[in-house]
C-alpha cells in the first residue's frame, strides 16, 4: 500500500462512512452504529499500519507515504497530504479516540442517531485532514469544515444551553479563521503567487524575516505581524487565556463522546498549527513572542487550575483542568529545547487519553445520575459513597484521575518532567510558579475524589449498576495507554524526536 492509497484511505474512510449511514433507512439503528464502528475500526487499523510503515530516523516528512496531485492548479492548490512525527501521534489519537467515541455513543444517544452517527464520521475525517494537510488552503478548508460537525453536535445533542454553547464556539473559532486566513493571503502574495505559495514545507525556514508592510501608514514588520495572527487563530482552539471562555460552555453542554473529542483531539489542533504552521514559517517571531508565549502557558497552568478547584460541577470542573493541562504544553513549546518540544508533543498524546477517560466516566456516572453535581446548589453532595457502590467504575476512575494529576507511572508524569526538564534553564522563574499549578492540580482532583467516593452513601446511588461490559470495552484500550506509556515513553518520544528536533534546529538559527 503505497502512500497515495495509505494516507487518503486513512482521510477518506470517514466519508465512505458517512454515505453508508446515509444510505441506511433511519429505523435501522443497530446496523447504522454497527456500520459506524466497523467504519472507525478499518480507519483506526489504517493507522496502526501507517504507524508501521513509519521510518522514525527522517526528520521530515515521510517521502515514501506524502501524497501531492494538483486541485487547483490554476492557483497552485494541491491536494497535498503528509506525515512526520509531529503530526503521527495526533493521527493515531484521533483513530483511537474516534472508534471508542462511537462505542460509547452506543447507548448514550438516543435521538436523531442517523444524523449523529454521519455527523460524528464527517468530523472525524476533517480533524484527519488538519494533521495530514501539507497545503495551506487544504488545511483552512478542514480547519473550517471541521466547525459544522461540532457546532451541530453540540447544538442538538447537547444539554439545555447548548444552542449558547454552540454559538459561542462556532463564534470564537471562526473569528481565529479570519485572522488565518488574511495570514494565509498574505503570504500567497509575498510568495509572489507562484508554485509554492500554499506550500506549508516551502513557506517554512524563516523566508519572511525581512519582509516589512506598511499598514495604517506604519511600517511594521511582516513577521511579527502575521506570527501574532496566526497565534491568535490557533490560541482560540487551545485555548490560550483570554480565549479560553468559550471551552466550559462547549464542554458542559456537549454530549460524552462530543467532549472526549473536543479535549482529547481538538484543543491539540492548536498547538499542532504552532508546530506546523506558526513557528516553522515565522521562526524569528517565534523566538522574539517566546517570553510572552510562556507567561500566557503560566497563566493557562495557575488560572485554568484555580477555575477548576472553584468547580461544583465535575464535567467543568475536568474542562477547566484541560485549560490548565494545555497550559503546559504553550510552557513546553516557549521553551524552543529538545526536552521541552518533545515533552510538549508527548503531553498533547498524553493529554488527550487521560481527559478522555475522564470525561468518558463523567458520561457513565451521568447516565445512572442525570446530574453531574459534586456538590449541589442547596449544599448536598451530589454523589458520596462511589466506592462502595461501584468498585469496577472507581477503579478505572482513579487510573484517569492519577494520569491527569501526572504521578510517576501514569503518562501524565513523564511529559509535564520534560516540559520543566525543557524549560528550567531559560525561564528559572516561570517553571517555579508554574509548579504551583501541579499542586493545586492535585488538590482539585482530591477534592472531587473525597467528596464523590468517599463518605457516607448517598441514598441516591444506592439503585446504580456498575459498569457493564460496553462501557469496561472502549475504557480499557485507554487504561493500556496511560499505564503503558507511562512506565514506556519510548515508542512514541522515538516517533517523533527527528522531527521535533529538526524543528529545534530550525528555531535555534534565529
Amino acid at each position: 500500500m503505497h502512500g497515495l492509497d495509505l494516507l487518503s484511505w486513512i482521510l477518506w474512510m470517514p466519508i465512505i462512512g458517512v454515505l453508508g449511514v446515509l444510505l441506511l433507512p433511519n429505523e435501522k439503528t443497530t446496523a447504522i452504529k454497527t456500520w459506524a464502528l466497523i467504519n472507525t475500526i478499518i480507519t483506526f487499523a489504517l493507522t496502526l499500519v501507517l504507524w508501521s510503515k513509519f521510518n522514525q530516523d527522517i526528520p521530515g516528512m515521510q517521502q515514501a507515504l506524502s501524497v501531492r496531485i494538483p486541485w487547483i492548479p490554476q492557483f497552485h492548490i494541491y491536494y497535498a497530504l503528509g506525515v512526520d512525527g509531529i503530526s503521527l501521534p495526533m493521527i493515531l489519537l484521533t483513530g483511537l479516540l474516534f472508534m471508542l467515541c462511537i462505542l460509547s455513543s452506543w447507548t448514550q444517544i438516543k435521538k436523531s442517531i442517523k444524523a449523529y452517527f454521519a455527523l460524528l464520521l464527517l468530523l472525524q475525517s476533517t480533524v484527519l485532514g488538519v494533521f495530514m494537510s501539507l497545503d495551506f488552503f487544504l488545511f483552512y478548508v478542514y480547519w473550517e469544515v471541521m466547525l459544522l460537525p461540532m457546532f451541530f453536535l453540540i447544538g442538538v445533542w447537547g444539554g439545555e444551553n447548548r444552542e449558547y454553547a454552540a454559538v459561542k464556539f462556532f463564534l470564537y473559532t471562526f473569528f481565529g479563521s479570519i485572522l488565518m486566513l488574511v495570514g494565509i493571503v498574505a503570504l500567497y502574495y509575498v510568495t509572489g503567487q507562484s508554485e509554492n505559495s500554499f506550500n506549508i514545507l516551502a513557506l517554512s525556514g524563516g523566508k519572511f524575516t525581512t519582509q516589512t508592510l506598511s499598514l495604517f501608514g506604519q511600517t511594521v514588520s511582516f513577521s511579527k505581524l502575521f506570527f501574532v495572527f496566526m497565534f491568535i487563530g490557533f490560541a482560540i482552539k487551545v485555548p490560550v487565556f483570554p480565549f479560553h471562555t468559550w471551552l466550559p460552555h462547549a464542554h458542559v453542554q456537549a454530549p460524552t463522546a462530543i467532549s472526549v473529542i473536543l479535549a482529547g483531539v481538538l484543543l491539540k489542533m492548536g498547538t499542532y498549527g504552532f508546530l506546523r504552521i506558526a513557528f516553522p514559517i515565522f521562526p524569528d517571531s517565534a523566538k522574539y513572542f517566546a517570553h510572552a508565549i510562556a507567561w500566557l502557558g503560566l497563566i493557562n497552568v495557575i488560572y485554568g487550575a484555580l477555575c477548576a478547584m472553584a468547580q461544583t460541577d465535575v464535567k467543568k470542573l475536568i474542562a477547566y483542568s484541560s485549560v490548565s493541562h494545555m497550559g503546559f504544553v504553550m510552557l513546553g513549546l516557549a521553551a524552543m529545547t529538545v526536552q521541552g518540544m518533545n515533552g510538549a508533543v508527548l503531553q498533547m498524546f498524553n493529554h488527550g487519553t487521560s481527559t478522555a477517560m475522564m470525561f468518558f466516566m463523567i458520561g457513565i456516572i451521568y447516565e445512572r445520575s442525570h446530574h453531574r453535581w459534586i456538590v449541589k446548589p442547596d449544599g448536598s453532595r451530589g454523589y458520596g459513597g462511589l466506592y462502595t457502590q461501584l468498585p469496577v467504575y472507581s477503579i478505572i476512575f482513579i487510573i484517569g484521575m492519577f494520569a491527569s494529576m501526572g504521578l510517576p507511572g501514569l503518562s501524565g508524569f513523564i511529559s509535564e518532567a520534560l516540559i520543566f526538564i525543557g524549560i528550567y534553564e531559560k525561564y528559572t522563574t516561570i517553571t517555579v510558579l508554574a509548579l504551583f499549578g501541579l499542586l493545586i492540580g492535585a488538590a482539585y482532583l482530591l477534592w472531587m475524589f473525597k467528596r464523590m467516593f468517599f463518605g457516607d452513601v448517598n441514598p441516591e446511588i444506592k439503585n446504580y449498576p456498575d459498569m457493564t461490559k460496553l462501557e469496561v470495552a472502549y475504557m480499557v484500550p485507554l487504561c493500556v495507554a496511560v499505564i503503558l506509556f507511562g512506565i514506556w515513553p519510548s515508542p512514541i518520544l522515538n516517533m517523533m524526536k527527528a522531527s521535533v528536533g529538526q524543528l529545534v534546529s530550525l528555531l535555534a538559527t534565529f
